[in-house]
């Protein structure tokens, strides 16, 4: 997945140092990720992964790193967590 998403920071941006060369939590905005490209980048990676970001992930937070964005996605693979209620007896 990190290598999928260095490709499209790489097609789908101009950052200060190359793609493959940026650490999983290197800060993309530090390195020149404009607004514009960040939705460049979310747009390629749902079209990529076939998942549709929520508005709740369409965020700055969302495009800051490699690390950001592949939890943004792992958590719209990952089944949602769901508690389960005691049951009481009656």
């Amino acid at each position: 997945m990190i290598a999928t998403i260095r490709r499209i920071i790489e097609q789908e941006t101009k950052l200060a140092v190359p793609a493959a060369r940026l650490t999983p939590h290197a800060n993309l905005y530090d390195l020149g990720l404009t607004p514009f490209g960040a939705v460049l980048v979310l747009v390629a990676i749902e079209r990529e992964f076939k998942i549709e970001l929520p508005r709740v992930l369409l965020k700055r937070e969302t495009a800051a790193s490699i690390a950001s964005i592949a939890l943004a996605i792992e958590s719209l693979r990952s089944p949602p967590v769901v508690a389960e209620t005691p049951r009481v007896a009656a």
